[in-house]
């Protein structure tokens, strides 16, 4: 049997078992670490095999698997991993990095929301003050909206599927009592093909309609998806069913983004949006847009977000600024963004300060501080690619909280709240002056994030 027909065989097997949820006894998964551990010395090969885990019911990616099979594993390899891959009834290893049900990603350990081997939301955590919980228990105050589209209806809009993997982790995060603790009927999600324009549409009017009979509420909204420029200047959101051609007519556009977004403010005390949206780079020379694409990869514009943050505790975070495009694969973890992937990070315990919330300005601070560095790992058009989260807010005068600080979380940076309040006053006078900020301010700012990186915890909230 030639070596393109092994593999074809064993990833039609591996893809049987995944999209079945299970791995079915010990051999197939003994099949997976061994294939897994083969290939981990090459990270866009590892990157492969994460993203066919995550959808192992796509053909395209079951071929592109393949492929990878074919280029790194000789066929005396395959040849002990086909008989392997038969299945002998034993139980499934729990060592398994990334094996789940169609379009889920699990990391190890494997935790289950809500399964037994989580303990209750109030195990090892002090008493909450009411202005973060109204139950002692929950971030009761929190309600998010998570919009992950990584796949599209269009084919010509190319495929990220990572920013569908940042969106299901962070709601799984959210929702785990030992560490965002919101409560989970507060937390809406949008995968896919489940992410179309009415959907969206739909789901921020819901969200404004609880946050009308929740005073005092927080929401948190999430994109993570294309975002691109339209006619008459401008910008617009990708759903799932964008079309390439007619996007002024398909996509969510900045009037229609800005009309359901004043909704929810209407009625939400705090607002807190994070957008991920505009992919530039993969792993290596393997570009998501590129300039032969029919999209641009381009950042939201200021024109884009400052309306969405006009009064006391609205607050809009984007993955990078204006100039700047977003990496698609995150070295730390290559099944998320470098952005999905440090703000999954930082609300697992890897924010600086202390006390039982995580605030809006600790959230930005390790953004700033570790996106960057993981981002220059991508090469962009021959260069290192430069990514460097947005902060922006009208009124400097609310560091909201997003999320309780995880049970047993450490505190970095001791008791440095001006310190971190410093910097995000500096990253706004950024995002206000841009090239023209005095040079005295921009030596500040990096002074600051030197010590920030020194002084926080290394490779926190990354395993």
């Amino acid at each position: 049997m030639s070596n393109p027909d092994l593999s074809r065989q064993l990833v039609k097997r591996f893809a049987a078992a995944l999209s079945a949820g299970t791995f079915a006894d010990g051999n197939l998964a003994q099949a997976w670490a061994q294939l897994k551990q083969r290939l981990a010395a090459n990270e866009l090969a590892s990157a492969t095999l994460v993203l066919f885990a995550n959808d192992p019911g796509s053909d395209y990616l079951q071929r592109r698997f393949a492929q990878t099979l074919d280029a790194h594993l000789a066929p005396a390899e395959l040849e002990r991993l086909i008989p392997m891959s038969q299945g002998s009834g034993a139980a499934v290893s729990s060592q398994i990095t990334a094996v789940g049900k169609r379009g889920q990603i699990i990391d190890s350990p494997i935790t289950i929301i809500g399964g037994p081997q989580l303990a209750s939301a109030s195990e090892g955590r002090a008493p909450l003050p009411a202005t973060l919980s109204s139950d002692g228990v929950h971030f009761s105050y929190g309600h998010a909206l998570i919009i992950g589209v990584g796949a599209y209806q269009d084919p010509a809009i190319p495929m990220i599927a990572t920013t569908t993997n940042d969106a299901r982790a962070l709601a799984t995060l959210l929702r785990n009592p030992q560490r965002a603790a919101y409560p989970n009927e507060q937390v809406k999600v949008l995968l896919d093909a489940k992410a179309t324009k009415t959907r969206i549409l739909d789901e921020l009017e819901a969200l404004a309609q609880r946050l009308a009979g929740a005073p005092g509420g927080t929401a948190l909204i999430f994109f993570a998806g294309h975002g691109e420029p339209v006619a008459n200047g401008g910008y617009a959101l990708l759903p799932y069913d964008a079309e390439l051609q007619r996007l002024a007519a398909t996509a969510l556009t900045t009037e229609q983004f800005h009309r359901a977004i004043g909704k929810i403010r209407t009625h939400a005390k705090r607002l807190v949006l994070l957008l991920n949206c505009c992919y530039a780079g993969g792993v290596g020379n393997e570009v998501l847009a590129t300039d032969d694409s029919l999209l641009t990869g381009a950042a939201p514009p200021p024109e884009f977000y400052r309306p969405l943050a006009v009064g006391s505790g609205h607050v809009v975070i984007s993955s990078s600024r204006p100039t700047q495009q977003s990496g698609a694969l995150s070295r730390h973890k290559p099944s998320h963004t470098p952005f999905g992937a440090h703000l999954l990070a930082a609300l697992a315990g890897a924010a600086p300060g202390q006390g039982p919330g995580i605030g809006v300005f600790e959230l930005f601070t390790h953004l700033r501080a570790s996106v960057p560095a993981d981002a220059r790992g991508i090469v962009y058009r021959n260069a290192p690619l430069v990514q460097e989260p947005l902060f922006y807010a009208s009124q400097l005068d609310d560091n909201v909280a997003v999320a309780l600080r995880p049970v047993g979380a450490p505190s970095t940076l001791g008791a440095d709240a001006n310190l971190i309040a410093r910097l995000v006053a500096l990253e706004l006078q950024q995002e206000t002056l841009g090239a023209a900020l005095p040079e005295d301010l921009r030596a500040e700012r990096d002074r600051l994030l030197a010590q920030i990186e020194g002084r926080a915890l290394p490779g926190a909230g990354m395993h």
